[in-house]
């Protein structure tokens, strides 16, 4: 059940933003074999089609978007893009006007979760169909990996995320932080080692 809506801007605007989104660094960061999947260049290029596509989907329905599912690897494009957060925050509010929030599934697969994920995977396919003449490729790519994946868009009205990150010493991501001037705080920070 959609709780609010994904945009207030036009659909054909919103379209065209996302076919201009450059996702270049999401698909290095997934041809990286040590660091992401390993794909191949043909590869990416064929899943960015499906993610700008599934999102192009989620703009022409958007009182379908809570049940539009992804296909696995589009939803690891997704992923990826996410976890580049300042490029993900810019290029969700170029396209949107709005940060668009991932639904993932949390929690064992009950019988209840699979027989729902069937009724949604069968509604995106008719749906996929009715607009693609490939609806395959449309929504999987090259269809290496078609199987549809365990989350969907969550469409909330606006909120911080209810979530913490814990970081521990030896297994800390190849990756920094990074601060806009904005949103920095009027303070400094001391750290002392303690004997």
């Amino acid at each position: 059940m959609q709780t609010s809506r994904l945009t207030s801007k036009p659909a054909h605007e919103v379209i065209s933003a996302i076919r201009a989104l450059d996702l270049e660094s999401v698909k290095a960061r997934l041809m990286d074999p040590e660091l992401g999947e390993g794909w191949t260049r043909e590869y990416a290029d064929s899943i960015e089609g499906a993610y700008k596509t599934y999102l192009t989907m989620l703009a022409k329905y958007p009182e379908q978007a809570e049940d539009i599912m992804l296909a696995t690897d589009v939803d690891e494009f997704w992923h990826t893009h996410i976890l580049q957060t300042l490029k993900y925050a810019d290029d969700c509010q170029k396209a949107f006007g709005a940060f668009l929030h991932h639904d993932p599934h949390v929690g064992p697969r009950t019988d209840q979760d699979l027989e729902k994920r069937a009724v949604k995977t069968e509604r995106t396919r008719r749906l996929y169909e009715r607009e693609f003449e490939n609806a395959p490729a449309a929504w999987a790519g090259t269809v290496m990996k078609a199987q549809a994946a365990y989350s969907t868009a969550a469409i909330r009205a606006d909120a911080a995320a209810y979530s913490t990150t814990a970081i521990s010493a030896g297994v800390a991501a190849y990756s920094t932080a990074a601060i806009r001037a904005q949103n920095a705080a009027y303070s400094t920070a001391a750290v002392a080692a303690r004997a």
